[in-house]
Order: C-alpha cells, then structure tokens, then sequence
C-alpha cells in the first residue's frame, strides 16, 4: 500500500534522519559562513600592507637609499591606514544591523588596533623628540607596529579559542622578536617576509581549505 493509499501525503511517507541533520549542518554552516569575517581577505589585505610596507622601508635603507626615509616611512604609513579602513569597512558591513556579544566583540577589536598604533605613533614621535637615533624610531616604530598586530590576534583568537589566528600571532611575535635582535636594516626583511609573508600563508592556507570543503559531496 502506498502513501496515497492510506491518505497520507507522498512527501511525508518516508523521514530520512541522515538527510534532515545534513541539511540542518548546511544549513548551519551557511549562516556561520554569512555572520564571520572572511579572514582570507583580512589576512590577505594584512599581508600585502606589511609585505608592501616594511619592504619599502627595507628597499630605501638598502637598495633605494636615495629616497628620503620619510617618504618610505609614508609608504608604510599608508599601508597600514589601507589594511586597517579595509577592516573597519569590513567589520562593519558584516555587523550592520547586529546586536549582542558578537557584534560587540568585533568593533572592541577594531577599536583595539586604532587604540594600539595610535600609541606606537606617540611613542615613536616622542622618542624623535627626545633625541633617540632616527633608525632606532625607525625601528621602534616597526616593531611596536608588529607587536600590537600579533597581541590583538593572539589575544582574540583566545577568546574566540580560533588556533589558526593564535598561531598566526605567535609567529608575528616571533618574527618580531628575530628583527629587533638582527637589527637595521635587515629587520625590515624579516618583518617584511616574515610578517607578511605568515599573513599570507594563512589566507592561502585558508583557502585551501575552503576549496577542499567545496569539493566534498
């Protein structure tokens, strides 16, 4: 006897348990997916800015000495002011409309790297002033600059207990650490590769994965 037979609608005859979950976790999947950050454009656009800007600063120490330090010192400058406008835009294009821990969670992040480099850039300026060597501000400048990157991702992939980005911080601390022991001008490379360089390693490696889950039945 069919399901027409005793009454029952077709489409209710048969309830696949295997079929319901798999579409409640797409489902689910596809929400968190809307609601998260795409850390493959943050890291991407992270990477480029400090690949691009240590890089410029490296270059003018090295082989462009001939560019006043003050325009590579803008180049950086300006890298990093485009990572972070492409965040902030990002962040809040993704909570508009939102309330609760999440959304809240987002902007003290956001607000933290403002927070952060505006005191590297006082204490940068209040150390030309006072004297100290320009390469030791240089350098100054560009380590405290990586110090507050790696910090705020150590520290938000704690809270939100995300490895990836706490190895991503750990190694940006550690790249940190190895330029300020070799000093100038090669810190600007290791800083350059290195910092960049793990940003973008974690937008590849994030990629990847997203593809490897696309192909999956």
């Amino acid at each position: 006897m069919t399901a027409e037979d005793d009454g029952r609608p077709a489409e209710d005859a048969v309830f696949d348990p295997a079929a319901s979950r798999e579409l409640i976790e797409r489902q689910r999947d596809l929400a968190a997916h809307e609601l998260a950050p795409d850390w493959r454009l943050l890291y991407g656009v992270w990477g480029l800015a400090l690949l691009a800007g240590y890089g410029c600063l490296y270059l003018q120490r090295t082989a462009l000495s001939g560019i006043p330090p003050a325009v590579a010192g803008f180049a950086m400058f300006l890298a990093l002011l485009a990572a972070l406008t492409v965040t902030t835009r990002h962040d809040i294009r993704l909570n508009r409309g939102l309330r609760g821990p999440s959304a809240l969670a987002g902007a003290r992040i956001g607000w933290a790297y403002v927070g952060g480099f505006a005191v590297v850039g006082v204490v940068a300026l209040s150390l030309y002033r006072g004297g100290v060597p320009e390469q030791l501000v240089w350098l100054a400048f560009a380590g405290l600059s990586l110090l507050v990157i790696g910090m705020v991702a150590m520290v938000s992939a704690a809270w939100e207990h995300e490895r990836l980005r706490f190895g991503l911080g750990a190694w940006i601390l550690a790249a940190d650490a190895l330029a300020l022991a070799i000093g100038m001008p090669h810190a600007y490379l290791v800083l350059s590769l290195g910092g960049g360089g793990g940003f973008l390693a974690a937008a590849t490696l994030l990629t990847v994965r997203r593809a490897a889950r696309a192909r999956r039945p």
